[in-house]
C-alpha cells in the first residue's frame, strides 16, 4: 500500500520510506532522506536532505533533523544525520547535520531525546542514551551508550560524557566526564558511582567494588592502582582506557580546587 502520507505533509519524489511510514500534517522531508520500516513522522517535524532515520523511530512534533550546522567551518558540503532503530525525538529538538563530506551526525539506537534538545554537528551520542528536556550538546560531542543527561545540561565542544555516566541537571561542563560516575554542577565535578545504573547493567559484587576502588584511585591520581584493577576488571580498564584518551581533560572531584 505505501506510506501513509497526509495531504498536508510534503514529501520528496527522491525520498525514501518504508511501506509502513506514516507522515503526519504539516511534515517536511527533503529530498534524498531515508525513513525505516513503522517510523513515524509526527505533526509539523522537517527531515532535511542527508538525514537517513532506522526503524520504529518517532520523531517530533515539529522536530527539525538535518539542518545546516552552526559552524563557520561548513562549506555546503554534502554531509547528513543518522538516527539509528527505535529512536524517539520529542518536540521541537534540533539535530544538526555534520561538518565535512560525507560526515553524520549520530544518535544511537533506543535512545531517547526529550523537548528542546540540540545536539550540534558531529554529534556521537550512543546507544540507549537519555538527554532530558532542554540539553544542549556543542559541536563534535560524544556521548557514551547508555548515559543520561540531566534537564538543561550543558556540554561544551569537543568533550565527551563517558557511558553509563549520569549528568545532573543544570549542570555544566567544558571537560570529560567518566563512564559509570555521577557529576553535577557549573562546571561540573565527579562525586560518586552510578550505582543504580551500574547494578541495573549487572554489575555488582566485586566489579562494583573494584569501580570504587577505582574512583578512589582517580580521585588521588594513584595510576598504580587503576593500572591493577583495569588488568582484572573490564569496566575500570575502560574506564582508564577513557581518560588517557582525554583531549578536554578530565572533571575534577567534589570537594577539589
Amino acid at each position: 500500500m505505501g506510506p501513509r502520507v497526509h495531504p498536508a505533509a510534503h514529501v520528496d519524489a527522491s525520498a525514501k520510506l518504508a511501506d509502513d511510514v506514516e507522515v503526519r500534517a504539516g511534515a517536511v522531508i527533503e529530498a534524498g532522506v531515508r525513513v525505516g520500516s513503522g517510523t513515524i513522522v509526527d505533526v509539523g517535524t522537517v527531515l532535511h536532505a542527508g538525514t537517513v532515520v532506522g526503524a520504529r523511530c518517532r520523531l517530533g512534533v515539529y522536530a527539525v533533523i538535518g539542518g545546516r550546522p552552526m559552524d563557520t567551518a561548513f562549506a555546503g558540503e554534502p554531509s547528513g544525520v543518522l538516527l539509528e532503530d527505535d529512536v524517539e525525538v520529542r518536540e521541537f529538538a534540533t539535530i544538526h547535520r555534520a561538518t565535512g563530506e560525507g560526515a553524520q551526525t549520530r544518535v544511537g539506537a533506543r535512545s531517547l531525546v526529550m523537548a528542546y534538545v540540540h545536539v550540534s554537528h558531529n554529534g556521537d551520542v550512543g546507544a540507549r542514551c537519555v538527554l532530558t528536556n532542554g540539553v544542549q550538546l556543542g559541536g563534535h560531542v560524544t556521548i557514551g551508550d547508555g548515559a543520561v543527561l540531566g534537564a538543561a545540561g550543558l556540554v561544551h565542544q569537543h568533550c565527551r560524557i563517558g557511558r553509563g555516566a549520569m549528568f545532573g541537571a543544570a549542570s555544566g561542563t567544558n571537560r570529560d566526564i567518566l563512564p559509570y560516575v555521577m557529576a553535577r554542577g557549573a562546571p561540573a565535578r565527579h562525586f560518586r558511582l552510578n550505582r543504580v545504573g551500574l547494578l541495573r547493567r549487572g554489575v555488582e559484587g566485586e566489579r562494583y567494588r573494584a569501580l570504587e576502588q577505582a574512583l578512589r584511585a582517580f580521585r588521588r591520581r594513584d595510576q598504580e592502582t587503576i593500572d591493577r584493577l583495569a588488568a582484572d576488571h573490564e569496566e575500570v580498564a575502560i574506564m582508564r582506557t577513557f581518560a588517557g584518551e582525554s583531549r578536554r581533560g578530565v572533571a575534577r572531584f567534589l570537594g577539589e580546587r
